[in-house]
């Protein structure tokens, strides 16, 4: 009988630890995960909170409960319905999309996300945003209430109508009569066309990037003045390009739609870097380091030889019959 409650004991024991062994392998197989599309906005503007857990088949894994905000000055939007995805292996993966936006400028940090799987928490990476403020002109024009007065006699009222369209179209060709003879003043001769103009898009955009480089801003301690510069060149590039209005767009912006044109996904990374370093140094006052100063320079440079147009590509047979045309012609002028 003894020996009987001994084994009853150590089999218990046993399973306890294999129970619990397992259920912490499995638990340690959740893995979560944030990220956010644009860590610096305007006040207003929107950006997406991107949630992936990782899990095994057969758990029961709490998603995050997401109120109506995230953090007092942060608004939630909208939630997406959760995605899941088949990994193989007996794993799959479960995405959520959180639309935030923000209208009270300044620096926010946004707590982990929280799951829970049984007793155990896994909470993911801490992310924080910055909202820039939009500058407005809040000066108000003064007006001087009135009364009402009688109307008075006014001359105009008396003027048949068809005088009007007369003048109006006096006017109109004194306008054209104008702006032929300025135009004829002040004609650019083609001599005075600035050859760079005619370069290629990307070209320019090297050529500026190089200048920039050598002008040795960010040295002597004109951060802000380097990277407004080099995101100008960029947005020009882009403009040219690819025809996209970059200059009025945000950063944001530009990165969603560059995300769907298939010569810039393979580089699109690289420019949602410069564009979030930059915004960091320009409206957050931001010091980055000499190394990261030098990086933003060499994605510039490769964003734009890795968009550039293809060069044709000039066949040896085409340049075989090219040399024979040539040389057939010299053979008839000799004779």
């Amino acid at each position: 009988m003894v020996a009987l409650n001994y084994k009853s004991v150590l089999k218990a024991v046993c399973l306890s630890i294999v129970l619990g062994t397992s259920f912490g392998l499995s638990a340690d197989n959740v893995v979560v995960k944030a990220r956010m599309d644009s860590t610096a906005i305007w006040m207003g503007e929107q950006t997406v909170i991107h949630l992936e857990m990782v899990q095994d088949k057969g758990q029961t894994v709490m998603l995050p409960v997401i109120g109506d905000t995230l953090v007092s000055g942060v608004e939630v939007l909208k939630i997406s319905k959760p995605d899941t995805t088949d990994l193989k292996n007996n794993r799959f993966q479960i995405n959520n999309d959180v639309l935030v936006t923000s209208f009270d400028s300044g620096f926010y940090y946004i707590p982990p996300f929280k799951y829970i799987l049984g007793k155990d928490t896994f909470k993911t990476n801490e992310l924080s945003l910055k909202v820039v403020p939009v500058e407005v002109d809040t000066t108000a024009a003064e007006m001087d209430i009135k009364g009402v007065d009688s109307p008075e006699f006014v001359l105009w009222d008396f003027i048949p109508e068809w005088i009007w369209y007369v003048l109006v179209i006096l006017i109109l060709i004194a306008a054209g009569v104008f702006g032929y003879i300025y135009w004829k003043k002040h004609k650019i001769a083609p001599e005075a066309i600035d050859e760079k103009n005619l370069l290629p898009p990307h070209e320019r955009a090297l050529s500026a990037l190089s200048a920039l480089k050598e002008s040795k801003l960010w040295q002597s301690g004109q951060e802000k003045e380097y990277y407004t510069k080099l995101t100008d060149i960029l947005r020009e590039y882009i403009d040219e390009r690819f025809h996209v209005n970059a200059m009025e767009m945000t950063s944001s912006q530009i990165i969603d739609t560059l995300r769907r044109n298939d010569e810039t996904k393979a580089v699109n990374q690289q420019l949602k870097e410069i564009l979030e370093m930059a915004d960091f140094v320009k409206f957050a006052k931001m010091r980055p380091l000499p190394d990261d100063n030098e990086m933003a320079m060499r994605r510039a440079v490769n964003f734009v030889d890795e968009t550039k147009p293809e060069e044709p590509v000039i066949s040896e047979i085409e340049n075989k019959e090219t040399a024979e045309s040539k040389d057939s012609d010299g053979v008839s002028q000799v004779k």
